[in-house]
């Protein structure tokens, strides 16, 4: 039995590391470690490779939120949005771009779509009251800056402790997985794969 878990063991680990070589995986990985110029370069080379990942244009347009090309941020996850409107992490990161922009109007539609999409109550609370805001008088730059972080750090909170329950289920029942979708590491380097 100890050698059926070691080879299903192994057998993840070479998967994983299969799934990290690629430009989109590399991507990911370089995201996860605040490398955006990195992650946007690997990003737009899964993309040469595949042009019809979403996950990969997803990828390139928060690399560029990330670095504040605000421009190409939007034109990158504006048409994700168009072929997979259901995306979270593209409506918040298209909502924060807007906001960045001073594009009030298409700011408040991309949050408001998101919050139709029912993020984790803590998130849609952070929502609304942000939308409040931007429903209120003209903002300064430093006050898009705050908001767009604070949603992030929301969004931030969320992907981490979603990482937490699955490393826990892990832990618990290491033969949980049935395959691995692909990998990424946390902000602290921890490599998860799914």
């Amino acid at each position: 039995m100890q050698s059926r878990a070691l080879a299903l063991a192994v057998l993840l680990g070479a998967a994983a590391l299969a799934g990290c070589a690629t430009a989109y995986g590399r991507g990911v990985s370089a995201l996860g470690l605040g490398r955006y110029d990195e992650a946007a370069d690997r990003f737009a080379e899964a993309l040469a490779e595949a042009p019809a990942r979403l996950d990969a244009l997803a990828g390139l347009g928060i690399a560029r939120y990330k670095l504040g090309a605000w421009d190409a941020a939007t034109d990158a996850l504006q048409r994700v949005v168009a072929r997979e409107p259901d995306r979270a992490e593209a409506r918040l990161y298209l909502g924060l771009s807007h906001l960045r922009k001073g594009e009030d109007g298409p700011a408040e539609e991309q949050l408001r779509a998101l919050l139709g999409l029912k993020p984790h109550p803590r998130i849609a609370a952070q929502i609304n009251r942000a939308l409040s805001v931007i429903r209120g008088d003209v903002l300064s730059d430093e006050l898009r800056r705050f908001l767009a972080a604070s949603l992030e750090d929301e969004a931030d909170w969320e992907r981490e402790l979603r990482e937490a329950r699955l490393e826990q289920r892990l832990r618990v029942d290491p033969f949980w997985p049935r395959g691995i979708l692909h990998c990424f590491s946390t902000r602290h380097g921890r490599l998860i794969c799914l």
